[in-house]
């Protein structure tokens, strides 16, 4: 795995000194900081304030005739409240990842209009299962929705997976985006983020289908995916012990901007829906994710953002396979984006998170924060 880095960084300044002695070739660099200080109201014991964070540094290199090679590395730092503490299913804060250093997104693209392949280390929310308008809010289950995220071993932040991607476009309104994943992500050591490009045929592929529609004169952005990961599963059928072979999902993700007034002002609205198709490997049955998004509803010189979400996790209760005896989750999501300069953005944001048990009643926590978005 170190060796397969190593020969990444090696291939970067080769092509560095190259983009020295070419004009035609560009390079890019970009530095960002997102971090947090936030409360939580978990009754459970531990730390109730946390200062977690993600910092990211991304390297373009761009070749004529639309080649490029990307580089990111990454640190996260903090706690981790969500998984050691709350307890929560669906993670509340989509910055927690603990303490991890090294690569993030390593790849080759080759890109003509609207047309892309990519072929690489990433991760798959990069392109895939994403809703533009749920990028506002600052929940895991708003990237990523909870299904697609627990069920299959998804490569999605703070790790990575090998793959091969595409988009395709049909027409001007209608695109596709293809994509074959490794199917187990590559593994954090030690803390280290490393590149591990090797497929393992007991671990599957994840395969993935994202048709894209662009309908109501480019109001609505509709998405139709499935997904396929043909690796062994755990059979959660009572007293089964056993396995099974392969795990699927399909998902639906929408962005509708329902009104706009006053030239920047606009009220846009997002759904997502993944229902899992295996119900006896599953963890989850199905997740629904809403949300509205007001932009510039505050008079300012720069941008800002209102958002309101509620996302709802089913657990696959038939099988009985969280030991907790969490019957579904549900979460409330408040947040008002306001960019302060160039370079900061803030972001206050409130949760309260509704877990739904079976045999126990538990108190439903209220997570309180802000956010900071740094550019260098």
């Amino acid at each position: 795995m170190r060796r397969c880095a190593v020969y990444a960084v090696l291939c970067l300044l080769f092509a560095c000194n190259l983009a020295a002695q070419d004009q035609r070739i560009s390079y890019e660099n970009h530095t960002a900081y997102l971090t947090e200080i936030l409360a939580h109201t978990s009754s459970n014991s531990g730390k109730d304030i946390h200062f977690i964070g993600w910092l990211l540094n991304t390297s373009q290199l761009n070749f004529p005739k639309g080649h490029s090679l990307n580089l990111s590395l990454a640190l996260t730092h903090g706690g981790e409240p969500s998984a050691n503490i709350v307890g929560d299913l669906q993670t509340f804060s989509n910055l927690e990842a603990g303490f991890n250093y090294g690569f993030f997104e390593v790849y080759y693209q080759y890109k003509q209009g609207d047309f892309w392949v990519k072929l690489g280390q990433v991760d798959i929310n990069t392109d895939f299962l994403v809703s533009r308008n749920g990028l506002l809010f600052t929940h895991s289950s708003f990237g990523i929705d909870a299904v697609a995220a627990m069920n299959v071993p998804a490569p999605t932040y703070p790790v990575t997976g090998f793959s091969l991607t595409t988009q395709i476009p049909i027409t001007e309104l209608v695109r596709i985006k293809a994509g074959i994943f490794d199917g187990q992500f590559a593994m954090p050591r030690n803390n280290y983020l490393g590149i591990n490009w090797a497929l393992n045929e007991k671990e599957g592929l994840i395969y993935v289908l994202e048709p894209r529609f662009q309908l109501f004169k480019n109001r609505l952005v509709q998405k139709v995916g499935f997904y396929y990961h043909s690796g062994t599963f755990t059979d959660y059928t009572p007293g089964a012990n056993t396995t099974t072979d392969g795990l699927s999902g399909l998902y639906l993700v929408s962005d509708l901007m329902l009104l706009q007034w006053q030239e920047k002002k606009k009220l846009s609205l997002f759904a997502q829906y993944n229902l899992t198709v295996k119900q006896k490997a599953s963890l989850l049955d199905y997740y629904l994710g809403l949300g509205m998004k007001i932009d510039n509803l505050v008079n300012s010189s720069r941008p800002n953002a209102l958002g309101m979400a509620v996302a709802h996790a089913k657990v696959n209760t038939e099988y009985g396979n969280l030991a907790d005896g969490l019957a579904s989750e549900t979460v409330l999501e408040i947040n008002f984006k306001q960019e302060v300069d160039d370079w900061l953005s803030l972001q206050p944001y409130f949760h309260y998170i509704g877990m739904n048990e079976i045999r126990r009643p538990m108190k439903n926590p209220v997570v309180l924060a802000l956010r900071a978005y740094i550019e260098f």
